[in-house]
């Protein structure tokens, strides 16, 4: 058996707990599977072999109930925030803003090793700043899916000490460039004759891919408009269809899934409202 399968990280528990309170193995074994929910340790055990991601022993074992929530943990996290700010530290100095956080953590996937005890997993976050109001704009943001590495030693879940690789990356900066890029071409496609399509103009509008905007392009549209038809603007729903990645990207720039377009933004689309 390995060393940090759910069964032996339990009988080291047991055994601490012996050392701690002076009692026969058995009596610990048996009290902490009963703290953990189980009727007794036999159960424990029994549970271990055919469902080792039961909630109550990887709450007994691992401290959580779930492998994904374990990059929540205080050090982990403060960990975390310090290592995203050394790999990122040119990159934050190419830009005007100071204070990054992370931000919109999500973790699309976990894995955990009970040979070695080391939980691996893929995340996606934004590492948000504050912008300097006195200087020209060059990015706040860095939207991010890395690898996390932890392991969970004396109760703790910790950073390994090459604990996060970044896999891929790009500051608003870069988005707001490529957007522009798009527009500039999807203008040119309207100025030919070509309209453009509900999820291009989404894709130039909101600094996203044109696969992220076909999600949203049936997204409900309401208008805005005076008592004699003159349209002010369009409110676009996104809550309902927005997922996943550009949902939390959407939130982390604009603070809602509510979006307003201007009045004239379906004027070269290819289907008008």
């Amino acid at each position: 058996m390995s060393d940090f399968s759910p069964l032996n990280i339990f009988k080291s528990q047991a055994k601490q707990f012996v050392r701690d309170q002076s009692v026969k193995l058995s009596v610990a074994q048996e009290t902490l599977a009963q703290e953990a929910g189980f009727a007794n340790y036999h159960e424990l055990s029994v549970i271990t072999e055919r469902n080792p991601m039961d909630s109550r022993l990887m709450l007994a074992v691992f401290g959580v109930k779930d492998f994904s929530h374990a990059i929540h943990e205080d050090d982990v996290y403060v960990d975390l925030d310090q290592e995203l700010e050394d790999q990122l530290s040119e990159a934050i100095a190419d830009t005007n803003a100071t204070g990054f956080t992370i931000d919109a953590l999500e973790v699309n996937a976990a894995e955990y090793s009970a040979a070695t005890g080391v939980l691996n997993l893929g995340v996606s976050l934004t590492y948000q700043g504050q912008q300097d109001q006195e200087r020209m704009y060059h990015g706040t943001a860095f939207f991010l899916t890395a690898t996390v590495e932890l392991l969970r030693r004396d109760g703790r879940w910790l950073l390994t000490a090459e604990g996060l690789s970044i896999s891929s990356g790009e500051s608003d900066a870069d988005r707001d460039r490529r957007s522009e890029w798009e527009h500039g071409a999807q203008v040119e496609e309207a100025e030919r004759g070509n309209g453009i399509t509900m999820a291009q103009a989404l894709a130039s509008e909101l600094g996203i891919s044109i696969e992220d905007a076909e999600l949203l392009s049936d997204a409900e549209v309401t208008t805005n408009e005076s008592d004699e038809g003159l349209v002010y603007s369009y409110w676009i729903n996104l809550e309902p269809v927005a997922e996943g990645k550009v949902r939390a990207d959407l939130l982390a720039r604009f603070g809602s899934l509510e979006y307003e377009l201007g009045p004239n933004f379906f004027d070269d689309i290819e289907n008008e409202l």
